[in-house]
């Protein structure tokens, strides 16, 4: 077991996921996620896509986006709730799913294949909770029980590239931009009791700020806060690592890579709360 080379994360060494593992092995692995935001777990060539959504579901029941039909279906693995991601580029700072109303816990994404590290695809993971750390009291006490819209699920699904969406758009226009659902800027996780600057590109604006110019000079601030060097652990996948991330606290961000290369991933996700 150590840290990244980063400001959040810790690396599992010799455990494969594969195994039969001990309620103490399960219990360890709960306390880091849950006290590290990121956990890294190499080596698992063993990992099925039912194993993986086994594991997963140590975090709390799978959380599935599945609307019969609608811009979120998202086709699985085997039957399972695991996710087959391959293909696509950039995606810029983001916590999952933040479009809607209660947002996964816990994603858990296992490199089937990547390219190699000189041909991009890194993962980075910034820290949230010292994001906040670092904001002036001032700040602190202005953005405490502020409240922020998402981007609505049809402007993520576009933003992302997904097929459905750009079609839809194609054919409509492009509808409402932002979501129903609000969030808390400070949000404390159930945990560890810390709080995280819980913004990142999906938010599109600040509740009660009236002054649109105002609204969006405090966005770029808190986003720009956010997205800092420092803040972000660069993870460059090897084949057949695990990564289990804490969306309460983190925010994710994939690089572009060249594109002659594939990669592949299985994504499963678990949990499922509404943000305090």
């Amino acid at each position: 077991m150590e840290r990244t080379d980063g400001p959040c994360g810790t690396i599992l060494r010799g455990i494969d996921l594969a195994d039969d593992l001990t309620g103490d092995v399960i219990s360890l692995i709960l306390t880091l996620f849950h006290h590290s935001g990121v956990l890294v777990i190499p080596g698992q060539n063993r990992l099925t896509p039912q194993r993986q959504m086994e594991l997963t579901e140590w975090f709390g029941r799978p959380y599935n986006r599945d609307s019969e039909g609608g811009l979120d279906d998202i086709p699985t693995v085997d039957g399972t709730r695991v996710q087959n991601v391959s293909g696509g580029s950039e995606l810029a700072p983001h916590s999952d799913v933040q479009d809607y109303a209660i947002p996964p816990d816990v994603t858990v994404l296992h490199g089937l294949e990547v390219p190699p590290v000189e041909a991009g695809g890194c993962t980075l993971f910034a820290n949230l909770f010292q994001a906040y750390d670092e904001l002036d009291d001032a700040m602190k006490a202005r953005v405490e029980r502020m409240r922020w819209k998402p981007a609505s699920t049809l402007a993520t699904a576009y933003g992302v590239g997904m097929p459905q969406a750009i079609e839809y758009v194609a054919k409509h226009g492009m509808g409402a931009l932002e979501s129903d659902v609000t969030h808390p800027v400070v949000r404390t996780h159930p945990v560890s009791g810390r709080k995280a600057l819980w913004v990142s590109t999906f938010t599109v604006r600040l509740v009660g700020i009236d002054d649109p110019v105002e609204n969006k000079r405090l966005i770029a601030f808190l986003k720009g806060h956010v997205t800092q060097d420092h803040l972000w652990y660069t993870h460059k996948w090897a084949q057949h690592d695990v990564i289990m991330w804490d969306n309460r606290c983190v925010n994710h961000w994939r690089q572009n890579w060249d594109h002659k290369y594939r990669r592949i991933m299985h994504r499963s996700q678990a949990g499922g709360s509404r943000p305090f």
